[in-house]
């Protein structure tokens, strides 16, 4: 959301990063939750022009996108407790990374570094 929003020290980040990240030919992999928070974000917001350029450039950039399951959810749920600064957004990606063998995330959200497993970038 970052790359297509308002001017935001993330976006000048993300610029910047996401040449590297598709020169270096690692698999991009999201879940379909993150095609709906895109929605979720822009709907609330009222904008259309924004929505879709984030959920194209989102397609256009990933490899896979990847279904969420009532199983990734279950342990979305088993993490609430133990991740106390997790949303449950972020519970289910961290549930869906463990399921798919993932452990880097791009994301800015600092919470996700309480998970010792995986590696921030950003």
């Amino acid at each position: 959301m970052y790359l297509v929003g308002a001017d935001h020290a993330n976006k000048r980040r993300v610029v910047a990063l996401l040449p590297q990240l598709l020169a270096a030919r690692d698999s991009l992999v999201t879940s379909a939750e993150t095609f709906q928070e895109i929605l979720h974000r822009y709907r609330a917001l009222h904008d259309v022009t924004h929505l879709n350029a984030a959920y194209e450039a989102l397609e256009t950039m990933i490899d896979t996108a990847v279904d969420v399951t009532k199983a990734d959810v279950d342990q979305a749920r088993s993490m609430l407790g133990i991740h106390a600064t997790l949303s449950s957004r972020d519970c289910l990606h961290v549930a869906l990374m463990r399921r798919l063998g993932c452990d880097r995330i791009l994301s800015f959200d600092t919470a996700f570094d309480a998970v010792p497993s995986l590696q921030r970038i950003a």
